[in-house]
């Protein structure tokens, strides 16, 4: 009998143990009714030195924010938010456009998102391909006055999310396979015309770190 007891204890201890371990293990990727929070942050300097002429200099700021609900362990809908902005101290066309001596340029962004994770590669890394629609704004403030282009821009992305934590992944997004927009111009607020562009880019992947954006995905 005591052997017996001892026997069971083993086993239970065994099971115990097993199950402990099974709920540590770490869970990388979505899981239904997630919520994630995505972003990424780019800065840069640009200067162009003519010879003869003063320096043109500019500072270029971007943030695009994004968050997400899984409605499964594959789909996922969410908005998107985007601000840019192209500070400049003085011709920022050069003297291609001298009678444009702009200030800044201002980007905006806000729209909602689809999105589908169709392939795993490994435990951390998985791939989705997005659908996106929102509306965009762009402002140049000039010494003529202020030029607007205002419109709706949809698109359909390729990326992949490499999980580093259970929590934390990074977020490759290789750039756009299909986009299209369409803006109307104005002038100190009078319409002067509409533009429209369809862009088909099937060769995301030759050019990856030509078009690749990075940046960080939190899941909660």
């Amino acid at each position: 009998m005591k052997k017996l007891v001892l026997s069971l204890m083993a086993v239970a201890a065994f099971g115990f143990t097993a199950n402990a371990q099974e709920k540590e293990k770490p869970a990388f990727g979505f899981q239904e009714n997630n919520v994630f929070l995505e972003g990424s942050f780019q800065i840069s300097d640009m200067k162009v030195k003519p010879e003869n002429e003063p320096d043109y200099k500019a500072t270029v700021f971007q943030v695009s924010p994004k968050v997400g609900y899984m409605l499964n362990d594959k789909f996922a809908v969410g908005a998107s938010l985007g601000f840019g902005k192209i500070g400049t101290d003085n011709e920022i066309f050069g003297g291609i456009f001298d009678e444009i001596d702009s200030d800044y340029i201002k980007t905006t962004y806000a729209g909602a998102f689809a999105r589908y994770y169709f392939l795993e590669l490994g435990k951390r890394f998985k791939t989705y391909t997005e659908v996106g629609i929102g509306y965009s704004q762009g402002i140049v403030n000039a010494d003529l006055g202020e030029f607007k282009a205002t419109g709706i821009k949809a698109g359909v992305d390729l990326g992949f999310n490499y999980f580093v934590t259970e929590n934390l992944a990074i977020a490759f997004n290789l750039g756009n396979v299909f986009s299209y927009s369409n803006y109307n111009l104005k002038f100190e607020g009078e319409k002067q015309g509409t533009v429209s562009t369809t862009n088909a880019n099937l060769n995301v992947f030759d050019n990856f770190f030509d078009n690749a954006k990075f940046g960080l995905v939190y899941k909660f």
